[in-house]
């Protein structure tokens, strides 16, 4: 005999199929989320498995490379990207600007090429974003900036450059600020935007402003004056200011490195001269190159007491034309960029934290700029 349920039963036999249906529903659309999607996490957590080193290659040879060093291995990959890519038919392009790493994604600027390179951690192409004459990369929550000097390159020294806004999961410009003339070193402090502004192509009346930009109305907000020819910019956000280097006129006016207090606005011009930089904590370590007014040099500022100190490593005396700096945060290793020829491959000098030489890898040509590879994700760089 059949026995029959109650009205009752059914009722909550059937709320109880409706929620079972509703969290499988649920564990699809999670389950199908995009893995690139952007997340938080926390950068004091983060370690790091290698070293990107982005090589500009000579201008009009379509030779911009990364090569990677492995800290595992202690090995240099050259020119890693037409592996990982081999469909890619220019492969990266010509002349690369900047490189960095952000919300697990790599960006890098191809000046020549107008174009930011897009790639997951091991350099595999996601896609690009086409901006005229790039030239550096920040990122501030859900958005890359990039300076562009608007013209094209080497020409038109009267156009005023932008900062292009990048949505970063669209990969779209959704925003343009148009700032000083050929902006190069962008940088993030509190609720604004810095930018250096060159003047490159206006020889001799180079631009010697930095643009302030407000983020909320991404407008131009004003201007500090510094001195000419403005290259890098440096975020110092524990003691609230600026650091920023000066390239002189190549001739009369020497190189030059800057402080600016963003809460006052003084601007305060340091005891050594300055070419590029990095900064770990209070130290920000710094080379130059000759321009016949100053020697080739390395040291070390301190952004807390600003006292200056020469760095001192071991062979310095053969690297003739340094071209880049990066100190590990962790481990506080020291690499050096070398471009003895703009024809030939250059060189990547790695010290010890005692400043003692350690290896001397040989790279692509034009090696000049770094950014570090996270270790929390699986190394699949060939």
């Amino acid at each position: 005999m059949v026995k029959l349920l109650s009205p009752l039963y059914c009722k909550f036999a059937y709320l109880r199929i409706c929620l079972f249906a509703y969290l499988l529903i649920c564990l699809f659309v999670l389950s199908g989320c995009r893995h690139d999607d952007i997340v938080a996490y926390d950068p004091d957590a983060v370690t790091y498995s290698g070293l990107y080193v982005l090589c500009e290659g000579n201008m009009g040879s379509n030779k911009a490379s990364v090569d990677f060093l492995s800290f595992e291995r202690d090995t240099l990959l050259n020119d890693v990207y037409p592996a990982v890519n081999p469909r890619v038919v220019l492969q990266l392009g010509d002349v690369g600007n900047d490189i960095a790493t952000y919300m697990g994604r790599v960006y890098i600027v191809v000046n020549c090429s107008g174009k930011v390179e897009v790639t997951d951690r091991n350099l595999r192409r996601i896609g690009q974003v086409n901006i005229p004459n790039c030239r550096n990369i920040c990122f501030s929550s859900r958005y890359a900036y990039v300076s562009s000097y608007a013209g094209p390159v080497g020409a038109n020294n009267t156009q005023r450059g932008y900062v292009a806004r990048i949505d970063i999961p669209s990969l779209r410009v959704v925003d343009t600020c148009f700032v000083g003339y050929q902006p190069n070193g962008v940088a993030i402090l509190g609720d604004y935007l810095y930018v250096a502004n060159s003047g490159g192509y206006m020889a001799p009346r180079y631009d010697s402003t930095i643009s302030v930009i407000d983020l909320s109305s991404f407008c131009e907000v004003g201007r500090i004056a510094v001195a000419p020819n403005l290259d890098r910019l440096y975020a110092d956000p524990s003691h609230g200011a600026l650091f920023v280097t000066s390239l002189g006129n190549y001739s009369s006016i020497p190189p030059a490195l800057y402080r600016i207090d963003v809460a006052s606005g003084r601007v305060e011009r340091m005891p050594a001269a300055a070419t590029g930089a990095c900064l770990v904590g209070d130290s920000l370590y710094y080379y130059r190159y000759a321009y016949g007014l100053v020697p080739t040099g390395f040291g070390v500022l301190n952004t807390a007491t600003l006292r200056d100190n020469p760095l001192p490593l071991e062979q310095a005396a053969s690297i003739s034309v340094p071209y880049g700096i990066f100190v590990h945060p962790v481990s506080r290793e020291i690499y050096v960029a070398s471009s003895p020829s703009y024809v030939n491959p250059g060189y990547l000098y790695c010290y010890r934290p005692d400043f003692s030489l350690r290896r001397v890898f040989r790279t692509g040509d034009i090696p000049g700029h770094f950014a570090l590879k996270q270790a929390d994700e699986a190394d699949s760089i060939p």
